[in-house]
C-alpha cells in the first residue's frame, strides 16, 4: 500500500518493456501517485497510451490526456477512448 514502491514497479515493467503489466497496474492499483505516474508515463512515450488512459480517466486528467494523444499523432488511442 505505499505509493512509491507501486510508483516503483510501474517504472520498472515500463522501462523493461512489460507494458501489459503497466497496463493492468495503472487499472487495478489505488496505491500510486497519480500525478506522478501521469508525469512518467507521458514523458516515457510508450508505445501503447493504455497505462495513460487508464491513469488520467480514472484521476480525472482528460484534458491532459487528449492534449497529449493529439499532439503525439496517437488519434486512434483517441477514438478508442471516446467509443468506451
Amino acid at each position: 500500500e505505499d505509493p512509491a514502491i507501486h510508483f516503483k514497479y510501474i517504472e520498472a515493467a515500463a522501462k523493461t518493456g512489460q507494458i501489459k503489466e503497466v497496463e493492468r497496474v495503472t487499472r487495478e492499483s489505488n496505491f500510486y501517485d497519480p500525478e506522478k505516474t501521469k508525469n512518467f508515463l507521458m514523458e516515457a512515450k510508450l508505445p501503447d497510451a493504455r497505462p495513460l488512459i487508464n491513469v488520467c480517466d480514472r484521476f480525472g486528467f482528460v484534458p491532459d490526456l487528449t492534449h497529449y494523444l493529439y499532439t503525439n499523432n496517437m488519434l486512434r488511442y483517441i477514438e478508442g477512448y471516446v467509443q468506451k
